[in-house]
C-alpha cells in the first residue's frame, strides 16, 4: 500500500505517462512512511469521457484524477498531508502551458484493513 490510480482525460496529448509515474513514486517515498516495493501507481488515459455539457463539445477542458488507496489506521494529517504533495506532483507533470484548461483531483480514502487480501511470491 498505498495503491494509486491515475485517470486523465484524452486531450492530454503530450503527457509522458511513464514520467509522471516515476515523479509520482519518488514523491511518495520522499514521504518516508512508504516502502518502494509497496507503492503500486498505474496510469489510464480515457478515451470516452464527458466534462459537463459545453465543454465536452468544445473539447478546451480536460481533467487528471488520482485516487489513493490506503490501508486504514493511518492519522488524518497523514492522508491530508499525502493528498496535498500527489497534487503538486500532477500539477507540475501534467498542466500543460499550451494545452486545455484542466481540472486536476485527488482522492484519498482508506480500506478496511481486514478486507485487503495481498499474496507475495518469493523468487526461486
Amino acid at each position: 500500500m498505498p495503491h494509486i490510480t491515475i485517470e486523465y482525460s484524452d486531450n492530454l496529448h503530450n503527457l509522458d505517462e511513464s514520467w509522471v509515474l516515476l515523479q509520482v513514486n519518488k514523491a511518495l517515498m520522499g514521504l518516508g512512511i512508504f516502502m518502494d516495493a509497496d507503492i503500486k501507481t498505474r496510469i489510464h488515459g480515457l478515451r470516452s469521457y464527458r466534462m459537463g455539457v459545453a465543454a465536452a463539445e468544445s473539447g478546451d477542458h480536460a481533467f487528471v484524477a488520482a485516487t489513493v488507496e490506503l490501508l486504514s489506521g493511518r492519522e488524518f494529517t497523514v492522508q491530508e498531508h499525502l493528498g496535498q504533495v500527489l497534487l503538486k506532483v500532477l500539477e507540475r507533470t501534467c498542466l500543460q502551458a499550451e494545452g486545455p484548461q484542466t481540472q486536476i483531483s485527488v482522492h484519498v480514502r482508506e480500506i478496511q484493513s481486514e478486507l485487503y487480501f495481498k499474496s507475495v511470491s518469493k523468487r526461486s
